[in-house]
């Protein structure tokens, strides 16, 4: 796993030092992305220069060094992750050249750049099964391809500075660009105070973009010199995929737990191919435990990892200890202490990026430092509460779109007209902001029916986030876009395809990736293997959902490896108690963050409202609003980005 940057300048590079300054500055910005080796490679007559920073999993030595060239000498390439039928795409290449080929290494890498030189980057991209972020040059034809992969697990941004086109892993390596535009996007912060993180490809800065994942942009000499960036297209598509699986189901071709078993020993058997220490997350629940049980299945030890909490309500520790000890892992555990788990909140920021409110993110990110002192490769379970109908509110959506479809029309609308009558009033007589949102959702639902008008109320943290901006009319609900619309089958076919294109890639994956990365570990999802996804839609949401248990096929896999009564019990969040932080020990940081001088500082934000938010909660001691959560997360993030900015001329120099 490594971090990428670099830029192209229409015309060529006129003082190649500066140049090669410049692109090192925005690669070094990655450093925690890749600490073992470091490269900078310049075009001066095509203007690209290309940055690289290296984590080494695969071939060691300074044969995987990148950036790297092609065999040929026309294909340059910085590329972040993992390619992991590296082994048939090298047997490919040699049988389409007709001869053996003399290969430098053995990385990954290399492979990929000779596929590329082979077919092209169109025809290579589809080949691939991995998780990946790469940019090629084309010296020929002078162009830059960049490309992400299929569920986005590797992110990859890009921005306009001046005359040159930036990309880079995270937006913080755009920033050592002097003529980046840091201006804040109000769209974007309007979207992260809806759902708590960014969505799409918006960023947080008006001027920056996120390459969609399974997407590929081709930027060539003649959009550069207009400073024009093409529209990015697919390569893959979730929807297309999704359908294909409901096809299958119609004609007969539904997919069964064996063919799901055979997959997934695969997929997990390709990720534990490493030259580094790999290990396992393991929370014992039935993501995490499935991974770690397939894993011993191959024969080989098992480390695994798993952290504590002192509070008992969200300590998963003991179900780990379970699962460990019937499979017979070498089971690592630390618990954590409030002052470590405090500590980390002011740590989120510089991690993230972008403000980023899921609090599962501390958790996370401990969890991967206590790894990364054993391994340097783990694996985890993410991924099948999306692709398996996992999360309680699908079964709860199911029941409550069945219920409200029996309710009259007329009888609906006359009880959401009263809810919203009474939802102001009840909630100032009994000061709680909490109360006047569930009345809030409970009219939403009552007046729309579909299944993505239930996912986007309850993903939503506020139904108008534009009341507690500066400009209110910067919000447009983010969830309504026909991208996240399956379109036809089930409530929770619906939901899940929803989430499988929001949720999963933009905060699940984002979170996983920032956490893992800021202490240089890399984390591998078996369940998110293409084949896996594709397959997830060729089986019934009735072979998915029994009643309110999700994840069924996942679950009698696991079964066969480990005991039922070990793993079966109701889910846990990976979050942490905020709203007691905020009552306690974070009380005089939250204090400062929402005081009226600093909301005021950057004209972004309401600032009476966000005060009346934060003073509601503070004087009544009741009515927690996550709304309060998304302000701090953004508060603390832009503070963080005033520091970086005072560095910047330093760096940029």
């Amino acid at each position: 796993m490594c971090g990428i940057a670099g830029f192209i300048t229409p015309g060529g590079i006129g003082d190649e030092p500066t140049a090669g300054h410049l692109v090192a500055a925005m690669r070094d910005r990655l450093v925690h992305r890749g600490p073992d080796d470091e490269g900078t490679w310049i075009d001066r007559e095509g203007g690209a220069a290309l940055g690289f920073r290296r984590l080494s999993i695969l071939d060691l030595s300074p044969a995987g060094h990148q950036p790297m060239l092609s065999a040929c000498g026309r294909y340059a390439i910085v590329f972040n992750g993992e390619i992991y039928n590296f082994a048939e795409l090298r047997a490919a290449i040699e049988a389409a050249r007709g001869r053996p080929q003399s290969w430098r290494g053995h990385s990954d890498t290399e492979i990929l750049l000779e596929a590329i030189a082979e077919w092209g980057v169109e025809a290579a991209l589809p080949r691939l099964n991995g998780m990946f972020a790469l940019g090629v040059w084309d010296r020929r034809e002078r162009c830059l391809w960049l490309a992400r992969d299929r569920i986005g697990k590797k992110p990859l941004h890009y921005a306009w500075a001046g005359e040159s086109f930036l990309f880079a892993s995270e937006l913080k390596a755009l920033w050592a660009h002097p003529r980046f535009d840091p201006g804040i996007s109000q769209p974007a912060l309007a979207g992260f105070l809806q759902l708590g993180y960014g969505l799409g490809e918006q960023t947080i800065f008006a001027g920056a973009r996120r390459l969609p994942a399974g997407h590929l942009l081709r930027l060539d000499a003649a959009a550069a010199a207009r400073r024009e960036t093409p529209a990015s297209r697919p390569y893959w598509s979730l929807r297309e995929a999704a359908l294909a699986g409901l096809d299958a189901q119609a004609s007969g071709r539904a997919a069964s737990v064996e063919e799901l078993e055979a997959l997934l020993r695969d997929a997990v058997a390709r990720r534990m191919v490493a030259d580094v220490p790999l290990g396992a997350f393991l929370s014992g629940g039935i993501d995490s435990s499935l991974v770690t049980a397939l894993m011993a299945a191959t024969g080989a030890e098992v480390r695994s990892f798993a952290i504590g909490f002192s509070a008992k309500e969200w300590d998963e520790a003991g179900h780990a200890r379970a699962v460990a000890g019937h499979l017979g892992t070498r089971h690592e555990e630390q618990v954590v202490t409030p002052a470590e788990t405090l500590a980390m909140v002011r740590e989120v920021p510089g991690i993230c990026d972008e403000p980023f409110a899921d609090d599962s993110i501390i958790p996370t990110t401990l969890l991967c430092r206590m790894a990364r002192r054993g391994v340097t490769v783990a694996l985890s379970g993410d991924g099948g509460d999306e692709l398996f109908g996992g999360y309680q509110r699908y079964a709860a959506a199911d029941k409550w779109l069945a219920r409200r479809a029996a309710v009259p029309g007329p009888l609906r609308a006359v009880a959401g007209g009263l809810i919203a009558h009474l939802a102001g009033p009840a909630a100032g007589r009994w000061g709680s902001q909490k109360l006047e949102r569930r009345l809030g959702l409970l009219q939403r639902l009552l007046d729309n029916g579909d299944p993505e008008a239930f996912g986007e109320v309850i993903m939503s943290q506020s139904l108008d986030p534009g009341g507690l901006l500066a400009d209110p009319a910067a919000f447009t609900p983010q969830l309504a876009a026909e991208a996240y619309r399956l379109g036809r089958s089930t409530p929770i076919d619906r939901l899940t395809f929803m989430d499988s294109a929001s949720f999963l890639i933009d905060d699940i994956l984002a979170k996983v990736d920032r956490a893992s990365m800021s202490t240089s570990l890399e984390v591998r999802c078996p369940l998110l293997d293409y084949r896996v996804i594709e397959l997830s839609w060729r089986f019934p949401t009735a072979a998915k959902v029994e009643g309110e248990t999700g994840k069924v096929p996942l679950r009698r896999i696991l079964y066969r490896h480990v005991p039922q009564a070990i793993v079966d019990r109701p889910k846990m969040g990976f979050s942490a108690p905020v709203e007691l932080w905020v009552k306690e020990g974070l009380r005089d940081w939250a204090e400062a963050l929402l005081s009226r001088e600093a909301l005021a500082a950057h004209g972004l934000l309401n600032v009476g409202a966000c005060r009346r938010l934060w003073e509601g909660y503070t004087r009544q001691g009741r009515g927690w609003d996550r709304m309060i959560w998304n302000l701090l997360m953004f508060q603390a993030w832009h503070a963080a980005l005033g520091e970086m900015a005072r560095a910047r001329p330093a760096l940029a120099a």
